[in-house]
């Protein structure tokens, strides 16, 4: 009898809602703001770089998926963790990407790692901006989980 009751208000209830109701709709490449601009979404972004061999002036990602236009910052290495931005990949459209070749602004002379890391081109404009502490326009990308999508992968200089 609990059940019926539970079911008939049930009922009364969408009734009472009316068929008008409007249908929302989610999307991963943007979300809508207050005042109706698109923002870029950041989320779910994916990256993969594997241990490389390289001449020091550039590194490959295997591969890297944004759910809007972004980049790849390729992080140097502070203590085993991204450091400050040694190069950027030019503007890579949504969805997956790979072999990318980013050449970097400062070229490492010796093995290290590096910490290639999602930005998303948050203004639209097409220009890496995230030099912090003064610049951050283009956000880091997060994977699924909500943790920023950033690789650590050793370069062997040679």
């Amino acid at each position: 009898m609990k059940r019926n009751l539970l079911f008939l208000a049930a009922v009364a209830l969408v009734a009472a809602c009316g068929g008008d109701a409007e249908e929302t709709t989610t999307t991963t490449a943007a979300t809508e703001t207050t005042d109706g601009a698109a923002t870029p979404a950041v989320s779910p972004s994916d990256i993969v770089a594997e241990n490389q061999t390289s001449d020091g002036s550039s590194i490959t990602v295997a591969s890297v998926t944004l759910p809007s236009p972004g980049f790849i910052a390729v992080h140097g290495n502070s203590d085993g963790a991204p450091g400050p931005v040694i190069g950027n990949s030019e503007l890579l459209p949504v969805g997956t990407s790979t072999d990318v070749v980013v050449t970097l602004d400062q070229p490492l002379t010796a093995t290290d790692m590096v910490f290639p890391m999602v930005h998303i081109d948050m203004n639209g404009n097409g220009v890496y901006e995230f030099f912090p502490p003064d610049e951050t326009i283009d956000s880091p990308g997060t994977f699924a989980d909500g943790a920023v999508a950033v690789v650590g992968c050793e370069v062997t200089v040679g």
